[in-house]
């Protein structure tokens, strides 16, 4: 901003002095160069000025998202999770020679993993529609 009233402040000279006629052409040229050169660095300093301050709107709100879903991860409530299965009761410990019964007991395993983390996505997924 101060630089822009700075190159107003030299376009205003310029024109003053070219009025008077006590510069050559080409001192003129150059005084005008000079000026607009001014004009041109004030306009890329408020550019500048601008992108940052749209990269700091921008974390901002990637901060603000991360923390309500981090919020919403750590502490889910009964709204979001309406849809969630109860966590299944801890299954007898099968001995070692039953190889079928440990296959039962690692597919219910994963069944019930596979249940709560569909749960997990149901409950993310009304959020992430907004």
């Amino acid at each position: 901003m101060r630089k822009s009233v700075t190159a107003w402040v030299v376009l205003a000279a310029v024109a003053i002095v070219g009025r008077a006629g006590a510069q050559t052409p080409l001192d003129l040229v150059r005084a005008q160069n000079a000026a607009a050169h001014q004009a041109e660095m004030a306009q890329q300093d408020l550019l500048a000025t601008q992108r940052e301050i749209a990269v700091r709107q921008d974390e901002a709100r990637t901060a603000l998202v991360l923390r309500e879903l981090d919020s919403a991860r750590t502490a889910p409530s009964a709204v979001l999770l309406r849809g969630t299965v109860p966590p299944s009761a801890p299954s007898p410990d099968v001995s070692q020679g039953s190889f079928a019964a440990q296959m039962d007991r690692m597919e219910r395993l994963t069944q019930d993993a596979l249940s709560r983390g569909n749960a997990r996505i149901r409950a993310i997924r009304p959020a992430s529609d907004h």
